[in-house]
């Protein structure tokens, strides 16, 4: 049980950092393949990192739950 522990508290402790980061990523991605489209970047990216945020925060209420 320790070692289970210690690594869902590893993945709680990352979850606040790489969420923001894939969907600032995701983001960019987004905006390379519609070059068509003229999206700004400017709100595409911090749009992006703030969705990540929220579904990191979704995720670490989850994990809450059922622990």
């Amino acid at each position: 049980m320790g070692k289970t522990a210690s690594i869902l508290d590893k993945i709680e402790s990352a979850i606040p950092f790489v969420m923001p980061a894939i969907g600032g990523g995701i983001a960019v991605i987004w905006v390379n393949l519609n070059p068509m489209k003229l999206y700004n970047p400017m709100i595409w990216l911090p749009a992006g990192a703030i969705l990540g945020w929220l579904v990191g925060r979704g995720i670490l209420r989850l994990m809450d739950r059922f622990r």
